[in-house]
């Protein structure tokens, strides 16, 4: 089951957050040692690490990519002994590096556009995309369907103005980078990225 990792201490303390529904909103509370398990009727949407650092050491300020097999069997070594469903091993972010091939502009509107973009897979992603600097040739970091962004929303294939779109293609502040929060536009990548690869393993 995919979930998102955050961790914030200044902002909510020592608690690392694992969310699987970020729409959902819990009816049933269930506290196990260190460990909330959040429900909305049965289905589980979330767990709370408490006192985190008591176990594991976590430099990151908000949103976690990727974690290791070592820190995820840690957490599951907590939840095994609350009696708690354990944690599948993150081995990607989601967060793909790719490339605009193709890009035509949304017949129905005056800034999207409608590209068809290599993630590495067989087929071409057709992502919306009101990117200004978006253009055919450009290497770009593309947030797969179901990934979880960083604040805390998931990417949910759909429409827009009635244009198939699966995945979204991501600007500096979306990944939630150092110094992009006030920058406009795709985050753009040099030639040293491969296409298909984890963004977030650079």
């Amino acid at each position: 089951m995919k979930y998102g990792l955050y961790y914030n201490h200044n902002l909510i303390g020592d608690i690392l957050l694992v969310i699987f529904n970020p729409n959902a909103i819990p009816t049933k509370i269930i506290t196990k040692d260190n460990i909330v398990a959040l429900y909305k009727e049965e289905e589980l949407i979330g767990y709370n690490f408490l006192d985190i650092s008591e176990d594991i050491k976590i430099k990151a300020n908000g949103y976690i990519p990727l974690i290791n097999h070592e820190v995820t069997d840690i957490l599951n070594h907590m939840l095994k002994n609350a009696g708690l469903l354990e944690l599948d091993y993150l081995d990607d972010s989601g967060f793909k590096v790719a490339k605009i091939v193709k890009m035509e502009e949304h017949p129905d509107s005056d800034h999207l556009h409608i590209c068809s973009v290599d993630v590495g897979e067989a087929e071409l992603l057709q992502i919306v995309c009101g990117s200004f600097n978006a253009k055919e040739g450009l290497k770009v970091v593309c947030a797969m369907p179901y990934t979880f962004m960083p604040n805390g929303q998931i990417i949910v294939p759909g429409e827009l103005l009635g244009v198939k779109s699966d995945g979204m293609l991501c600007s500096g502040r979306e990944l939630n980078l150092p110094g992009y929060d006030n920058v406009r536009g795709l985050y753009i990548l040099d030639d040293n990225y491969v296409v298909g690869s984890d963004f977030f393993r650079y």
